[in-house]
């Protein structure tokens, strides 16, 4: 083996020309801080990246801003709050003017097959005016 001798980190043998390996022979603590610091560069690459993809992913899902998108949410959640109160209070009122409503309609039917019993039997008139019946 002869060193090349205007470089001597050059070998040069019948099969091989080029840099001594064993110089550059890196320990294994050496080889293993090398690898934690190539690992974490990928690292940092990769989560920039991803950060970036996801912000576009924000900025296309939520072109009004996160904000705007909570509050058109919240404004669904009160119209939604507002409808069943809506609703809770129309049965409320639907059931009690309900059978308020039913009470009327059976005085009316009472009230007319009264008259027209009494127009059979011939005083429906005087019956009717104590009533309140128009003719």
């Amino acid at each position: 083996m002869e060193t090349d001798r205007t470089n001597p980190e050059i070998i040069c043998t019948e099969e091989y020309v080029g840099p001594d390996r064993r110089a550059y022979r890196k320990t294994l603590e050496q080889a293993e801080a090398h690898f934690d610091l190539k690992i974490h560069d990928h690292e940092e690459r990769e989560m920039a990246q991803i950060r970036g993809l996801l912000d576009a992913m924000v900025m296309r899902a939520f072109p009004d801003g996160i904000e705007a998108h909570r509050s058109a949410h919240q404004a669904m959640i009160d119209a939604k709050k507002a409808e069943e109160a809506f609703w809770t209070t129309a049965k409320d009122v639907a059931l009690k003017n309900g059978i308020a409503g039913i009470f009327a309609v059976v005085r009316w039917v009472l009230i007319l097959a009264i008259v027209g019993l009494a127009f059979k039997l011939g005083f429906g008139p005087a019956v009717a005016k104590l009533l309140g019946v128009p003719l």
